[in-house]
């Protein structure tokens, strides 16, 4: 076991390319401004402060926001999502999308399931505070200071869905694949669909699928297995794009028969995965200026 921790360990450290830490920290930018810029983040105020009485990084403040600082909230957000995209002060930018993010999601998410839409993003993007990118003329460099944070985003999400999938087998056990759980699910999600004037052709879908057993308990057992072996799709780069496009159909068919918001979670685990699924010499897009080859891996 000391063996194999070391192993993880090795891998984990080992020397990566700077380009690698910017692309990934830009989509992550995109992705968050996605999340700021598509929610209506004034509901907030609506809401008596009883609702908002979870435990989250924001418990400390037991007032009602008013819309106006909600939406500076939001606007300063997005303003540093494009300093991160533009490569203007990124760390900084990075840090200051990051606490808007959570910072809004924590008082919007406290009134229900804590951030559970927005947990992953969250997480991950966590990883980028403390990384730093390499200056404009090292793009290519190779350091183990580039190596570690998109390794270590990876084992964010991988973790991220082991314990979503562990929890349902603690609460609920071999049932809740075998059992009638997930055609109750779908029966539920059929009846908010209804009442919400959703697609007839998903609720034809999702009302065919709750009536077969068979096809309830393979839905529920596959996203029971995707998630409790994300660590081995992730940890291959050759699979990792059979894992962005597997939890893509996973979350697509959540928002489809139950109506679900997690578009959030694959798009995270493509702005990491994808990147990283490519040869490390190999950038996601090419600078406009000719840089120097990578260089030999430094410590």
């Amino acid at each position: 076991m000391r063996r194999l921790w070391a192993r993880v360990d090795e891998r984990l450290v080992a020397p990566g390319p700077g380009f690698r830490v910017v692309e990934i920290q830009v989509l992550l930018a995109a992705v968050v401004a996605l999340r700021l810029a598509t929610r209506d983040w004034t509901q907030i105020a609506e809401r008596p402060a009883a609702l908002r009485d979870g435990l989250t990084v924001m418990s400390w403040y037991t007032g009602t926001p008013p819309p106006w600082a909600l939406v500076a909230v939001q606007v300063v957000g997005l303003a540093c999502a494009l300093l991160v995209v533009a490569q203007r002060r990124p760390r900084l930018a990075f840090a200051g999308l990051w606490i808007a993010y959570t910072s809004l999601t924590a008082l919007w998410g406290s009134s229900g399931k804590v951030m559970h839409n927005d947990v992953l993003t969250v997480l991950v993007a966590a990883v980028f505070l403390v990384a730093a990118g390499p200056p404009r003329d090292a793009w290519a460099d190779v350091r183990v200071r580039y190596g570690w944070p998109p390794r270590t985003a990876l084992a964010v999400i991988a973790l991220v869905y082991v314990v979503s999938g562990a929890q349902k087998l603690v609460h609920s056990g071999p049932g809740w694949v075998f059992s009638d759980n997930m055609t109750w699910i779908l029966r539920l999600g059929l009846s908010a669909h209804l009442s919400g004037g959703a697609d007839p052709v998903a609720q034809d879908l999702a009302r065919t699928v709750a009536d077969h057993g068979w096809m309830s308990a393979s839905l529920a057992g596959g996203a029971l297995l995707l998630e409790l072996t994300a660590p081995l799709w992730l940890a291959v780069r050759r699979t990792r794009l059979l894992f962005v496009l597997s939890v893509t159909l996973m979350h697509g068919s959540i928002w489809l028969f139950i109506g679900l918001d997690y578009w959030a979670w694959p798009m995270t685990v493509a702005a990491v995965a994808v990147p990283m699924a490519l040869a490390p010499d190999r950038p996601l897009w090419r600078r406009r200026r000719a840089v120097s080859a990578a260089g030999a891996p430094r410590r």
